[in-house]
């Protein structure tokens, strides 16, 4: 007498899906975790002083998931604010097959020349994301 399964395949996909959305809502959610540590390092090293505000206000995130903006942060004036969630949207227009892009961005046009005056704008973000982005998904979907 052979053992029968008391489940379907059905039964089966179900689970199936149910576990493959339990990993997606927990990817999200470390990225949206990615962005938002990210982006408080970038705001707490920056190396300029920022007369109009905009600059850092530029400074945020947008995660897209399925195309489609998840969450933004940005603070401060409208101008910036502006900037930075418009270069997030033309960036992620080339990457709609990616079911969850995060966009970090310092969106005023001259950010990239108050760097080539060696201020700090985003760039030691960049070094810090590669750092820590690792252990941060690592640890959020072990969670």
């Amino acid at each position: 007498m052979g053992l029968k399964a008391n489940f379907s395949n059905s039964d089966l996909k179900n689970f199936h899906k149910k576990i493959e959305q339990e990993v997606f809502n927990k990817s999200i959610n470390a990225y949206k975790y990615l962005g938002e540590s990210i982006v408080a390092y970038a705001k707490n090293n920056v190396g300029f002083t920022d007369q109009t505000g905009n600059l850092r206000s530029s400074i945020g995130y947008v995660l897209f998931v399925n195309g489609q903006v998840y969450k933004e942060s940005y603070e401060g004036k409208q101008e910036g604010m502006k900037a930075g969630k418009d270069i997030a949207r033309e960036l992620v227009s080339s990457l709609r097959r990616m079911p969850i892009v995060l966009v970090i961005t310092a969106g005023m046009n001259y950010a990239y020349q108050v760097e080539t005056k060696g201020y700090n704008v985003i760039t030691s973000s960049e070094n810090y994301a590669k750092q820590t982005a690792e252990t941060i998904i690592r640890q959020l979907l072990n969670s």
